[in-house]
């Protein structure tokens, strides 16, 4: 929803999908960083029919903590570029290797060292590696993925639903 909101920053105002504008920009710095704290009036966002999709504050005033203007444009810029069919494909060779990274974190625990001193760390990344290979030669030998041998996990919930249709 905050796409939707029209952001004017030579006039430092921002209108929101209903057509009302901001009353208050306040420049602050939060957890480090620089950013600007919109504000508009509860006396416009309370009657608002769009306030259950703008706002869930109990006062039922809408606030907007965007980037400074060259953060924002270039964050917004970086979107725009995502949605085009050259990064999705450059992405999805990233989201391969991130896959690898994540297996090998989940079948061979290597966010720790199992022991002290490079070497010895080395060797394990080594072998940790290894494992990854031969497990997915396995796969592909057997044209399964490694994960299939298990038992699919059913939530409490699917199984209350089973019994009680039973």
């Amino acid at each position: 929803m905050r796409a939707a909101f029209r952001v004017d920053w030579n006039t430092r105002q921002v209108t929101c999908p209903e057509g009302r504008t901001s009353t208050g920009w306040y420049p602050v710095t939060q957890h480090g960083h620089d950013a600007i704290v919109i504000a508009f009036a509860g006396t416009d966002c309370r009657p608002c029919p769009s306030r259950e999709r703008c706002t869930s504050a109990a006062r039922g005033t809408r606030m907007l903590t965007p980037r400074p203007r060259e953060v924002h444009e270039h964050v917004a810029a970086a979107h725009a570029e995502q949605a085009t069919d050259a990064w999705q494909a450059t992405y999805a060779l990233r989201a391969g290797v991130e896959g690898t990274i994540n297996q090998a974190l989940d079948i061979t625990g290597l966010r720790r060292a199992r022991y002290r001193g490079l070497p010895k760390v080395t060797l394990q990344h080594a072998s940790s590696a290894t494992a990854i290979n031969i497990i997915r030669l396995d796969a592909h030998r057997t044209s399964r993925q490694p994960d299939q041998d298990r038992k699919p996990r059913t939530s409490r919930l699917s199984r209350l639903a089973y019994q009680l249709t039973a």
